[in-house]
């Protein structure tokens, strides 16, 4: 078996929903924050995305972009909620789909990460319940109990950036419901302490998740895609589990949802001892994706760690997931793909830094040191490249 044979079971085509990708990679959301601060698409962000794509991903998923001003975290975070934003978006759908890439777009509401959070206190925090949490290492914090009328508009929200999305030619969005951020924060008994319709019960916890995929299908036509970013298992004692993202997934699936990606794990359990280092595993999320593999008969993207082309073929071989997202070995080298297909492994840029460099400079637009030195200097690695 030749190195191109062998990796074959990457490049078949994937169906989702009515479209299809040419492959099964999918660039997995990764925050390098080269929006403005004013929320609006750059150049430097069209050009990252279609950059990745004419790499040969064969869907390509943007980093979360906020559906509202009070659901932002980062201060270079994209927008998407008023019509102003959609020309920007539109420049960045199509940019991306000239490659021949599935175009989609990750909404999010942050919920209690909100920021900025050097002013934490001074702007409502949305929850669903004011638990305390450590924001921080050493600095707890405690956000407001979301209102019944700030639910009601964040569903809306996220209805409405999807409509923005669908207007300015994506194929469709990634609802983010993991890693703590609002919706995944309804769905845990730990964040998630209300004794009314959303919260206490499993269907209660489960509603507002629910409710918002309902919503962005409402307002979206039958041929645009909708996945869902899933918490998989919170990983915590007395907190979401594996088990419960099993039997939510077929109800996720009943409402429309046509992919999903399976995210252990919230920003604050990833401190825990006992969790200390996940990220840095390899493979660490291909098991949570095999569980909702087994619960659901729409496509299930596996992440974590899967750089490795030789793991990532025996994910798709073993039945684990249906296609494999990467997101910084995309960032370090968008060429992945296409010297994967030619079997030339030797050419592929690795990341070995650690800490990583894209992390320490997200906050004002995340840099790689394994670029060529002319990215490096011009902040990202985009067309010139």
């Amino acid at each position: 078996m030749t190195r191109t044979t062998m990796f074959a079971p990457l490049f078949t085509p994937l169906p989702v929903g009515t479209v299809t990708a040419p492959n099964r990679i999918v660039h997995a959301p990764m925050s390098v924050c080269y929006g403005d601060e004013a929320g609006y698409v750059t150049r430097a962000e069209v050009e990252h995305y279609a950059r990745r794509a004419r790499g040969g991903a064969g869907t390509v998923i943007t980093e979360n972009f906020a559906v509202s001003v009070a659901g932002r975290q980062l201060p270079r975070q994209t927008l998407v909620s008023s019509d102003d934003h959609v020309p920007g978006l539109a420049e960045l759908a199509g940019a991306v789909k000239a490659h021949g890439a599935l175009a989609i777009v990750q909404l999010v509401h942050a919920g209690r990460y909100a920021g900025p959070w050097d002013v934490y206190h001074e702007a409502r925090r949305l929850a669903p319940s004011a638990v305390p949490f450590e924001l921080t290492p050493g600095r707890v914090v405690t956000p407001h109990e979301i209102a019944p009328e700030e639910i009601a508009a964040a569903i809306e929200e996220f209805g409405w950036a999807a409509q923005l999305c669908e207007r300015a030619g994506f194929d469709g969005v990634d609802v983010h419901g993991a890693q703590g951020f609002l919706i995944s924060e309804f769905l845990s008994p730990l964040m998630n302490r209300r004794t009314d319709e959303w919260g206490g019960s499993f269907d209660n916890r489960v509603r507002f998740a629910l409710e918002v995929v309902r919503e962005v299908r409402r307002r979206t036509s039958p041929g645009f895609v909708v996945g869902f970013h899933l918490m998989s298992d919170e990983l915590v004692d007395g907190g979401w589990s594996v088990k419960d993202a099993a039997q939510f997934a077929p109800l996720l699936v009943t409402e429309g949802v046509q992919f999903l990606f399976a995210i252990p794990a919230t920003f604050e359990t990833l401190r825990l001892p006992a969790n200390l280092g996940l990220y840095g595993r390899l493979m660490y999320a291909v098991g949570d994706a095999a569980v909702l593999k087994q619960a659901v008969d729409v496509p299930v993207v596996a992440n974590g760690r899967l750089g490795d082309p030789v793991d990532a073929v025996r994910v798709l071989e073993r039945g684990d997931a249906d296609a494999i997202g990467l997101a910084r070995p995309l960032f370090v080298d968008p060429d992945w793909p296409r010297k994967v297909a030619d079997g030339d492994l030797g050419a592929v840029r690795t990341c070995p830094c650690d800490p990583p460099n894209c992390l320490r400079t997200q906050l004002s637009g995340a840099i790689c040191d394994h670029w060529p030195p002319a990215a490096v200097a011009r902040g990202y690695l985009g067309d010139q490249d």
